[in-house]
């Protein structure tokens, strides 16, 4: 051990060995999850909560209007991000913002600053503890964590910043540099409003480190004696100073705007009846710590298990997480007690400064060479508790589907599809700084726009607030109305076209392909007519499965063997929307064998909204001329009117059949604008 030590220590270029694999972690860490991030956006899975919301309030603030934005216009009808949350942390963005103005720059800084977070974890554990290996050890530990890795697969959000500096500061405390310290921890509560009251608990914290320190160090830095008043005065200070500001850029916020909902359970009617409430009423206590019991234990070993829970044994350390997870608990909010969203920021720095308190605590105990070898031994079996981990809980785990919400928020590793492509070069030919209104999917695509809007999902926030923006929104004139049916907003894309296009001769149809519309204001000439294509990404399956497939196009295929168990629905989807007109379907397909009498499947147009097919056709034996070979098949089908539920399915699989599907592709020949 004292050798690898002593390796580590050797200087390269200015620079500990140990601080070059230090700096190899956080590159590593950041290229990795940055691109696997980008891909997520790529493949839409980001939309306007939040990602849009920041990415918009930073462009605006490029382009002179300060952190202007149109998502939340229900919150703070003045549209200043400020009115809603003082975030004055958004400002060291903006300058590398305005260098690449692009949301992919977002999601990199998003990435790089929660990594960061290991350097002041590394300088701790290296200085407390006075060994480079298990130093390196819990910097790869925090970035292996559960929470942490939740907050980077979720969306750029002020609380990023978190982590990195209130660790910073914990680090300066440390080295009894008051200045260094008091600079991070103004940072820190420049992150959100809300850090003000994790850093008045953590006040508590300050008072312990520094117990012994200040009773025996010299008069001259007797300073450190008021470092914990000063803290929390600050705290205090910084809780007026952003409602002060808030309420000047947002005079009468929406009683919506309060977190009162996300405590209904609990039964208060203010947040700050919530510690009250805790103390004198247990039932409604226990109804809302049972309210989504399972999840709830979950979130907490997902926070607790990354440590062994050795965290615990430092609680002062731990005070400001743990007041916060009491606070999930009896909340009846999801985001709040669910790994993948951005609130373990809170959380996650207090956890590993605990943990950092309890093996300095262990280390006390022990003297000599044993302790080097139980501080490597120690953090090497919690780097390996976290990496099994990692194989369940990490979003880019193999284990993990896009889709899923059964443990996580959205996990699971996603390209994009040939539409996803499509649909990115349509909006690529908008002219920027056009005012456009889309559904909140498309809206992050379109964040830098500082006059692009969304529409808010059906009564969200609440009935009241969404007919009195819809109203709003509705109001105003657009040169662009971007509808796309193809994700999880497409009620949203139906009321935008209904409300907007449908009746309505102002606006004309510009861009056309199968799911997405866009139209133009006075706009009569020809509209683009393109092509899509429909692959396992956007298709449906029940008893399928999807796999890799090196002789597609996709690169991954849906794969269906017929079943008693699963029927004999290979695939269907994806519920799009066509306008009147006439169309090509084509089916990209292979079967490993063939029945000796009958047909091998069937390929059809469907509506639900109808009760029929709209096309079909039956596959026999003579229509394959090799298994195992792809095979085109198309139909032909034509639409009297627009329908807003047409799948394409395969079905009525022979038994004993497996049949692979590559893609289909939609065609639209001749199209009227309905």
């Amino acid at each position: 051990m004292i050798i690898l030590e002593h390796f580590l220590a050797k200087k390269f270029l200015k620079l500990e060995l140990a601080e070059w694999l230090l700096t190899f972690l956080i590159i590593s860490y950041s290229i990795i999850f940055s691109y696997f991030l980008i891909m997520k956006f790529y493949s839409f899975r980001v939309g306007a909560w939040d990602m849009g919301i920041l990415v918009q309030s930073i462009a605006s603030t490029t382009k002179g209007q300060l952190f202007k934005y149109n998502v939340e216009l229900y919150y703070c009808p003045t549209g200043n991000y400020f009115g809603v949350h003082f975030s004055p942390i958004l400002f060291t963005v903006v300058p590398i913002f305005s260098l690449i103005p692009k949301v992919e720059t977002i999601i990199v800084l998003h990435t790089v600053i929660l990594s960061l977070g290991c350097v002041p974890i590394y300088l701790m554990v290296k200085n407390s503890l006075k060994n480079r290996l298990p130093a390196l050890f819990l910097s790869a530990i925090y970035l292996l964590n559960p929470s942490l890795q939740g907050i980077n697969w979720y969306d750029f959000v002020p609380q990023t910043f978190f982590p990195v500096l209130i660790l910073s500061a914990t680090y300066f405390l440390k080295k009894r540099k008051p200045a260094l310290f008091m600079f991070f921890l103004i940072l820190t509560l420049m992150t959100l409003e809300q850090s003000s009251y994790f850093v008045a608990i953590y006040t508590l914290y300050i008072a312990w480190e520094l117990r012994k320190w200040i009773k025996t160090t010299q008069i001259r830095r007797k300073i450190w004696l008021f470092m914990p008043i000063a803290t929390l005065a600050i705290a205090i200070f910084w809780i007026f100073l952003s409602s002060n500001v808030k309420n000047a850029l947002n005079p009468n916020p929406p009683e919506e705007l309060s977190a009162t909902g996300n405590f209904k359970v609990l039964g208060v009617n203010n947040t700050a009846e919530i510690p009250i409430k805790v103390l004198t009423d247990p039932t409604s206590v226990f109804k809302a710590l049972h309210y989504d019991l399972t999840k709830k234990i979950f979130y907490l070993l997902m926070t607790l298990a990354p440590t062994c829970f050795l965290c615990l044994a430092s609680p002062i350390a731990m005070l400001p997480a743990i007041a916060w997870l009491l606070l999930a608990l009896v909340s009846n909010w999801p985001p709040y007690y669910y790994i993948g969203f951005h609130y373990p920021a809170f959380t996650l720095p207090f956890v590993m400064i605990a943990l950092i308190e309890t093996l300095k605590k262990l280390s006390g105990y022990i003297n000599g060479q044993k302790l080097d070898t139980f501080l490597t031994r120690s953090s090497l079996f919690l780097l390996c508790v976290n990496l099994i981990l990692s194989i369940f809980a990490s979003p880019l785990s193999p284990l993990q589907q896009s889709g899923d919400w059964t443990n996580f928020r959205d996990y699971g590793v996603t390209y994009p599809s040939r539409i996803d492509k499509t649909v990115m070069e349509v909006l690529n030919k908008l002219p920027s700084d056009s005012m456009i209104l889309t559904t909140g999917i498309m809206f992050s695509h379109l964040a830098t726009d500082d006059k692009a809007y969304t529409i808010p999902p059906l009564n969200v926030p609440s009935e009241r607030l969404y007919k009195k923006t819809i109203n709003y929104l509705f109001s105003l004139k657009y040169d662009y109305l971007v509808i796309v049916y193809y994700y999880w907003d497409k009620g949203d894309a139906c009321r935008l076209y209904d409300n907007l296009v449908l009746g309505n001769s102002e606006y004309g149809l510009y861009i056309y392909a199968p799911g997405l519309e866009i139209y133009k204001r006075n706009y009569q000439g020809e509209f683009e007519l393109l092509s899509v294509r429909f692959s396992y990404k956007e298709l449906m399956t029940y008893g399928g499965i999807i796999t890799d497939d090196v002789t597609s196009e996709s690169g991954m295929v849906i794969k269906f063997k017929s079943s008693r168990e699963w029927g004999n629905f290979a695939w269907y989807g994806p519920y799009i929307c066509l306008l009147p007109g006439n169309y090509t379907a084509k089916f990209k397909i292979k079967v490993d064998s063939l029945p000796h009498d009958g047909k091998i499947l069937k390929l059809e147009v469907w509506s639900n909204s109808l009760g029929r097919a709209i096309a079909s056709y039956d596959v026999y034996p003579e229509d394959i001329n090799k298994t195992l070979t792809w095979h085109t098949f198309t139909l032909q089908f034509n639409l009297p009117s627009r329908i807003t539920d047409i799948e394409f399915r395969g079905l009525e699989v022979a038994n004993n059949v497996t049949v692979w599907l590559d893609y289909v592709d939609i065609i639209p020949n001749t199209i009227q604008q309905s």
